[in-house]
């Protein structure tokens, strides 16, 4: 069974959970996942000692993914997505976080999908599969 469970360690931030768990369904559905997710949304410090621990950079970062390591394991990951940095995100692009939140929740589900990103041409592959993904979640609010 796939879903997401939600965990938001920032006060005074409203997710739309049920956007959130709506986007998880299709994308997980289409890629063949039939597991769950952790998303937890966290503050840049959080985010920073979680890159610098993982990944060895001394920054911030928008979204990191965590795939478990058990196949066997019914949570297929963890999604940490930094607030403040997601609304710099929107703020820079012209959109809501609300928006801004749904995009970065979609790239860390391809990610524990086993899409990624390492050229030109995966990266626009992923921005396309965002694009489809999030296009879907709209248009079954529109049902």
């Amino acid at each position: 069974m796939s879903g997401v469970r939600i965990h938001n360690t920032v006060t005074g931030i409203r997710v739309p959970r049920t956007r959130l768990t709506r986007l998880a369904e299709i994308v997980l559905r289409a890629q063949g996942a039939a597991k769950s997710v952790n998303l937890i949304l966290v503050a840049d410090s959080t985010m920073r000692q979680l890159n610098r621990r993982f990944r060895q950079l001394d920054k911030t970062t928008d979204v990191l993914s965590f795939a478990m390591e058990e196949d066997i394991d019914p949570l297929l990951g963890e999604i940490y997505i930094s607030i403040p940095t997601a609304k710099r995100n929107a703020a820079g692009d012209g959109c809501g976080l609300n928006e801004e939140l749904l995009r970065l929740f979609c790239h860390g589900l391809l990610h524990l999908t086993g899409t990624h990103h390492p050229n030109a041409k995966a990266r626009a592959e992923m921005k396309r599969l965002e694009d489809q993904y999030l296009s879907h979640l709209e248009q079954s609010r529109k049902c």
